[in-house]
């Protein structure tokens, strides 16, 4: 219910919409109801009865007997003329409400449609901005593909669902509400008989429309791991063809599929089971009515007109109420997916922002790790344990050692894409946690080894959210990182695509582009990730060239194990099983013989040392 509550309250932002939506439901609901009792006369005439002669009100107007002073002036005025154009008159007027009711109809769903699509278009927004606002943390050990299925189909059904549902959760209480009171106008005795056969009928299908949300939040479930399963698969096709894994791969995902549709059957099931169950329940609790008022009209008790009319009167219960069955199970069915959308957006942004931050415009003398600690969630030892050691401004340091031994945690550490478990990490005295996290972001640049490109144009690639960049200073930076050449050499130059993940280049020139948006940004903080591991000799060489030259005068982390581009780092730092081993420059570790000799040794580079 907290849920569906939140979804109404960006209702606000739509109140115009909203009232006349609501306003064109009351003046539907009223000339419905206004149809009932011009009913009667027809029925009269139709059954070639006289017209029920008119009673003068006995006490003066007002509110309390509005409708008998009305039925006098309309009988009155019926009495006036022959049955013919007295049927004529009674057609027309019944003609007219039926085209008022039916154009109010229109434009409630009229003023609906922007309101559904307005909240569809703030949930995408919101949930856009929520994952760009959330840890790192956050996406740890998260399927992209489940995240990607809460964007699309979750909301989709939030739409489908519960949005559609809206008009008629709004308009069908309406109709029953005024087609009861003429209900209870004409006989309250019937009226509360047949309350009580509807309230039997709602209480059985609530008891499967629960069923239906829970189902529903299963498929939902289902459908993410379908989708992260393809994403997957497409990312890794070479991987798949070149250890002939197609076969597997097609059993796991024939597996995951098949249970997809089996839970999807029944929740169709379920939901086609609201019409039918409705109609039988409606039909069945008409013919219990039917009897029940025959005998009240063989008694006397009721007219055969004024009964007919109550039959209309309840025919406009059992629809609305049939809709409004519908409704309640398409809103269950979409509670499933809002609460997926939710779990995204109320999730903990784990990362807090001082509430008095600190000024900073930029590194002035050093960054200090003073006895840092760090523990990813549900990890059984420390990724990081008791670090220290200290950064100088303008100079480099090289964070070297085996595989998981907490290089590239330590580096995102001091990026703050996580915080410390204990101890803390120091930018010129002040402890980066009490900085505003996008002032001190702007204070570095990241490369990291898989350089993440966008599709679109190298020129937007390297510009990447700055605004007001000359085109000059644009090729300068390319120049710089040796991306110029080859970027001319592509047909469209600076405005050629780069494709999906910028599968059109290669991963020298992803690199380079990557190391151009870095300078572009001529930040006092270059963090480097392993940035030429991955690549051949010679765009490691163009590379690292583009390295060198950046990282002049300039406070650079790298992550790396290639002696090209450690060897001349200020301090070089060995980690092993998150602790720091060593520490040094190049020519004092070798002397030391100890793990970064070995290390040196294990990378075939040992040559290099004299």
């Amino acid at each position: 219910m907290a849920s569906f509550l939140r979804l109404l309250s960006l209702l606000k932002n739509y109140k115009l919409p909203l009232a006349l939506h609501v306003l064109s439901n009351l003046l539907m609901a009223l000339f419905t109801v206004f149809s009932l009792p011009a009913i009667i006369p027809f029925f009269q005439l139709f059954l070639n009865q006289e017209l029920s002669s008119p009673v003068v009100p006995e006490e003066a107007f007002a509110l309390s007997n509005a409708d008998q002073y009305l039925k006098y002036h309309f009988l009155s005025f019926l009495e006036s003329m022959d049955q013919r154009d007295a049927m004529l008159v009674m057609c027309a007027i019944i003609v007219t409400l039926f085209f008022l009711k039916n154009l109010f109809h229109y434009l409630a769903l009229f003023f609906l449609a922007p309101i559904r699509n307005g909240i569809v278009h703030d949930l995408r927004a919101m949930l856009f901005a929520k994952i760009l606002a959330l840890p790192v943390a956050y996406f740890d050990g998260k399927q992209k593909g489940d995240l990607m299925s809460r964007f699309s189909m979750d909301v989709m059904e939030v739409e489908s669902s519960i949005l559609k549902s809206l008009e008629k959760a709004v308009r069908e209480p309406l109709l029953v509400l005024g087609s009861l009171l003429f209900m209870l106008y004409i006989s309250p005795r019937l009226t509360l008989f047949v309350f009580g056969l509807i309230l039997v009928t709602a209480l059985i299908i609530g008891g499967i429309s629960q069923q239906l949300k829970k189902k529903s939040t299963i498929v939902q479930e289902t459908l993410g791991k379908l989708l992260s399963f393809v994403e997957e698969t497409v990312s890794g096709i070479k991987v798949i063809k070149a250890f002939q894994a197609e076969g597997f791969l097609t059993d796991r995902f024939r597996k995951v599929n098949h249970y997809y549709k089996y839970v999807l059957n029944r929740v169709l099931w379920r939901r086609d089971l609201s019409s039918p169950l409705s109609e039988f329940l409606g039909i069945t609790v008409v013919c219990i009515l039917f009897f029940y008022g025959a005998q009240s009209v063989f008694r006397g008790e009721i007219s055969s007109e004024a009964f007919l009319a109550f039959l209309l009167a309840f025919f406009y219960i059992i629809n609305p109420s049939k809709n409004f069955a519908n409704a309640y199970y398409s809103i269950q069915k979409g509670m499933a997916g809002l609460q997926r959308v939710e779990a995204v957006l109320l999730a903990a942004e784990k990362l807090p922002e001082p509430p008095n931050p600190v000024p900073v415009e930029q590194l002035r003398s050093e960054i200090i790790l003073d006895n840092v600690s760090f523990e990813y969630s549900g990890s059984e030892r420390p990724a990081i344990d008791s670090v220290n050691f200290t950064i100088k401004a303008g100079t480099t340091t090289a964070l070297v050692g085996k595989s998981g031994s907490g290089k590239s945690t330590l580096a995102d550490l001091i990026a703050r894409f996580y915080d410390v478990t204990s101890g803390s990490i120091l930018m010129d005295g002040t402890d980066i946690r009490k900085l505003r996290i996008i002032d001190y972001r702007k204070l570095m640049a990241v490369v990291s080894q898989e350089p993440v490109l966008f599709n679109d144009t190298i020129e937007n690639n390297i510009l990447f959210g700055l605004e007001g960049i000359e085109s000059s200073q644009i090729e300068e930076a390319a120049k710089m990182a040796n991306a110029h050449e080859f970027i001319m050499e592509t047909p469209l130059g600076y405005l050629n695509n780069v494709g999906d993940r910028g599968n059109l280049l290669s991963g020298g020139q992803k690199q380079r582009i990557a190391l151009a948006r870095a300078i572009l940004r001529d930040p006092p903080l270059l963090i480097l990730d392993e940035a030429t591991s991955a690549l051949d000799s010679e765009s490691e060489k163009l590379v690292q060239d583009a390295l060198d030259h950046i990282m002049k005068g300039r406070t650079s982390i790298v992550v790396a194990h290639r002696l090209s581009t450690i060897k001349n780092a200020d301090q070089i730092v060995v980690l092993d099983e998150g602790r720091v081993v060593e520490a040094g420059s190049h020519s004092e570790l070798i002397e030391k013989r100890g793990e970064y000799y070995k290390f040196i040794n294990l990378q075939s580079l040992s040559e290099t040392n004299t």
